[in-house]
């Protein structure tokens, strides 16, 4: 396991050029579109995109995000939290961390609730495939469950269209979790995922 991301403009330099395809001060190549290297003979805006002024806005706005709102909190929902933490979940889901020392006032040592560890473990079957750095495509970031109520399709590749569902495809360093989840009583189980539901 290993920690991954930094709390600066790094990501914002990434994600505009890899989910955007601006390049700009820290990555000045283009990348070559689904392969196609090609395409970029075709390139409409060949120099440097930004000069890092979107870089420095994009980075404001990710540190400024609001997380997203839990649901109602009722006698099941907390019972299936114990059940979440009991079958071995929070161990990567962890459900509170407290940030760093931060000049923004509302960021200063603030407690939050991502319900992750936000590290990477080895996910065995379910990893993606997606070699990183020094991350094995068996390992994967754990992913925070905040907002999961809001979600209609599970997982990294959106392949799991049930809560049950993306459970059940945890192996690796989640196997055991899994297992435990699988064989959990319906009342258990219905609170676990009344639980769930809620964040």
């Amino acid at each position: 396991m290993q920690r991954i991301g930094k709390v600066d403009g790094r990501g914002a330099f990434d994600a505009l050029l890899n989910e955007m395809g601006i390049t700009n001060p820290l990555f000045r190549d283009e990348v070559c579109p689904q392969g196609d290297c090609w395409a970029l003979d075709y390139n409409p805006a060949p120099a440097l995109n930004d000069d890092g002024r979107d870089v420095d806005a994009l980075t404001d706005f990710m540190t400024l995000l609001a997380a997203p709102a839990r649901g109602a909190i009722t006698a099941d929902v907390l019972a299936g939290e114990q059940v979440f933490s009991q079958i071995g979940c929070a161990s990567c889901h962890v459900a509170t961390l407290r940030t760093g020392a931060s000049t923004i006032a509302a960021l200063n040592r603030a407690e939050f609730h991502p319900y992750s560890d936000f590290l990477l473990h080895d996910m065995g079957a379910l990893g993606d495939g997606i070699e990183q750095g020094t991350a094995s495509g068996r390992e994967m970031r754990t992913q925070p469950l905040w907002g999961l109520r809001n979600a209609t399709r599970f997982l990294h590749d959106a392949a799991s269209r049930t809560l049950d569902e993306a459970v059940r495809r945890h192996d690796g360093q989640g196997r055991a979790a899994r297992d435990q989840f699988v064989a959990l009583p319906a009342d258990r189980l219905a609170q676990l995922l009344a639980f769930l539901r809620s964040l």
